[in-house]
């Protein structure tokens, strides 16, 4: 099967399922198979706003479940939700909206909000909103950097697919390793 054709079939499934560990990557990636005409926009977002709310809920759960006995047994993950705390108590509906874009907060906002009085009904609610509004910033924001990309790499047009599986490998594994180093 050729990679166009693996992209067409497969691309949403890949986004859903890399979004839920690296998002902005992935979405970058899809917003350039947008502007090679492999994938359309409406949908990579929708799977980018859905990977993004589902790993936003699980965090949310986990802090409401579990978050002050993690906090006990992780004091660098205590030390990331102090520096956030005051923010977060003080602004929960900004924090929502933000946490989608601060970078090496994502895991810590959602399971903070989740550890709070937030009703869940609310959160479900702002994080769909939320989710949806990142995850279109970003594609679009992608698919001006595939056209600027795209111009200027043209002369290598013929090797494209190898660039674009090079990128899902290294989102891939910058992925694992984000897990890995979580999980230590």
């Amino acid at each position: 099967m050729h990679p166009h054709q693996l992209l067409e079939h497969y691309g949403y499934y890949a986004v859903f399922f890399i979004g839920m560990f690296e998002g902005e990557t992935i979405l970058m990636l899809g917003a350039y198979a947008v502007h090679q005409g492999l994938m359309s926009m409406g949908p990579l977002i929708a799977v980018g706003a859905l990977a993004a709310f589902c790993t936003d809920q699980f965090y949310f759960q986990v802090g409401r479940r579990k978050g002050k006995e993690l906090m006990a047994s992780r004091p660098k993950l205590a030390a990331h939700l102090a520096r956030v705390q005051g923010f977060i108590e003080r602004h929960p509906v900004a924090t929502i909206f933000l946490m989608r874009f601060a970078w090496g907060f994502r895991v810590v906002m959602p399971a903070a909000l989740g550890m709070g009085k937030m009703p869940i009904a609310k959160y479900i609610a702002l994080d769909v909103v939320a989710a949806v509004v990142w995850a279109t910033v970003v594609a679009l924001f992608g698919v001006n950097i595939a056209g600027l990309v795209h111009a200027l790499m043209s002369k290598v047009q013929h090797h494209e697919h190898v660039i674009v599986f090079g990128a899902l490998a290294i989102a891939l594994t910058l992925a694992l390793l984000r897990q890995w180093r979580v999980r230590r």
